[in-house]
This record gives C-alpha cells, sequence and structure tokens, in this order.
C-alpha cells in the first residue's frame, strides 16, 4: 500500500498489525539472538555466585517458616553469595542464636528452595 504515488514509502497500514513501529515479537527476537530480561538476570545472579532469583525474592517472605517468628523478628536475610548465607542481627545474641541453629536452619532452607545451594550461615550485627 502506498501514500501520495510513490510506490517506495510504506504507508502506516503496510507494518504488522501484531506489533508497534519498532518493537519486535519474542519470536523475532530469538531469531537474532536476544534474551528476555529474565534470562539475562539469571545469568548476571549466577555469576556472581548467587542462587536463582526466584529464591532470592522468597527468601526474605519466607524467613519467619526457616527460623520461627520470634527470630525473624531480630534477624534479617541480607546476602546469600557462593552458598553462603548472612544474616543480619539485631545484637550479638540473636546473632549466637543464629550460630546455634545453623543446622536446623540449612535443613528447613533446603526442605525449602532445593538442596546445594546453601552450605554456610554466617551472622553480623546490625
Amino acid at each position: 500500500m502506498t501514500t501520495g504515488g510513490d510506490d517506495d514509502v510504506p504507508s502506516i497500514g503496510d507494518s504488522d498489525p501484531t506489533t508497534e513501529p519498532g518493537h519486535s515479537t519474542a519470536a523475532e527476537a530469538a531469531k537474532v539472538g536476544f534474551t528476555s530480561l529474565g534470562d539475562s538476570l539469571e545469568t548476571f545472579v549466577r555469576n556472581l555466585g548467587a542462587p536463582p532469583v526466584s529464591v532470592l525474592t522468597q527468601l526474605d517472605d519466607r524467613w519467619p517458616e526457616l527460623v520461627g517468628p520470634g527470630l525473624a523478628s531480630a534477624t534479617r536475610p541480607v546476602e546469600l553469595i557462593d552458598g553462603v548465607l548472612t544474616v543480619a542481627c539485631d545484637d550479638s545474641a540473636w546473632a549466637s542464636q543464629i550460630s546455634w541453629m545453623e543446622g536446623q536452619i540449612k535443613k528447613r532452607f533446603d526442605a525449602t528452595f532445593g538442596s546445594g545451594l546453601l552450605r554456610r550461615v554466617t551472622t553480623r550485627v546490625r
């Protein structure tokens, strides 16, 4: 379809109705080697030594299940890199409690997120 008699100029109606001008579909992006943002983020996080993004996004929400509500109110998971979970604690007494419960935390973590992602739990007092 042309406008004004110029055969080389496309009209507005010539574009693919399923995409906006300048935007490609996922299938077209895959043909030229593009990856999704989610896949790129997973690769980036994995290269940092972190677990899958889904684990990181759920860990804070599920922390009370792993340590119990009382301990969760005084502690917070802040980092999980290369299998080492760092937990921020309100004071040294809570840090000691986390250290004492490390085996239990690892078992609950493995049951919740899968084994092999958590090797050690460390603490730091905030």
